[in-house]
């Protein structure tokens, strides 16, 4: 049976939200104060997979057995006021007036960005104009949050695992849907010995949680 590489899967996944879209942070966009939504995604704890697998193989590895864990992550772990808390305080120490975001965010019904474009000019792949009347603010720093457990698989064996975070981090001019700065950020955490220990499962959400807080600390450098 042919099989898929999730490799490769994983990869056009990022294309598709965020285009690999890389900006470094411009100096000057921080010399203008201005009002700047702060809009943070982020979804339900996962299982990721990695690796070579056919149809069946994935089919055979559906993943159930990982939901106890993803649950517990998601009740003991819920990164998302925390990093509203980091955001916030690295753009105030900017000069920037924060405006906390709170509509919800879906990437298959999320409107694309079909206006016209510059060309030298980087454009976000979702269009967020609508912010900028409906906030009274002049940019978004719109941050996408993807979490859980990395499966690394040959066929229907698994090869290892690992606490894995990806951060998809985007400030937008909401003029015309630029990009002042792009970043992708992702962790990986490798989880040694045995994860299937329940009801705590402390092998496994500590490295769930240390991939999550190496993500974070590395966000923390990017506004400097």
């Amino acid at each position: 049976m042919k099989k898929i590489n999730f490799l490769g899967l994983i990869a056009i996944f990022f294309i598709l939200i965020s285009c690999q879209v890389q900006v470094p942070m411009s100096a000057e966009y921080f010399s203008k104060p201005s009002r700047i939504g702060l809009f943070v995604n982020v979804t339900e704890p996962q299982k990721y997979r990695e690796g070579s697998q056919g149809l069946l193989d994935m089919a055979v590895t559906s993943g159930d057995k990982y939901q106890p864990l993803l649950d517990l992550a998601k009740t003991n772990l819920d990164p998302k006021q925390d990093l509203i808390n980091i955001y916030s305080e690295l753009l105030r120490a900017k000069g920037k007036e924060v405006v906390i975001i709170t509509d919800s965010f879906d990437p298959k019904t999320a409107e694309k960005y079909k206006g016209d474009k510059i060309e030298g000019k980087k454009y976000s792949n979702y269009d967020f104009r609508y912010l900028k009347a409906k906030y009274n603010i002049d940019e978004v720093n719109f941050v996408n949050v993807s979490w859980g457990v990395m499966i690394s698989y040959y066929s229907m064996i698994e090869t290892g695992r690992a606490g894995y975070t990806y951060i998809d981090n985007r400030i937008v001019n909401l003029s015309d849907n630029t990009l002042y700065f792009a970043n992708d950020n992702v962790k990986t955490a490798i989880i040694k010995g045995k994860w299937n220990t329940p009801p705590n499962y402390e092998n496994a959400i500590s490295k769930i949680s240390e991939a999550l807080n190496s993500a974070k600390e590395t966000e923390k450098e990017l506004y400097k």
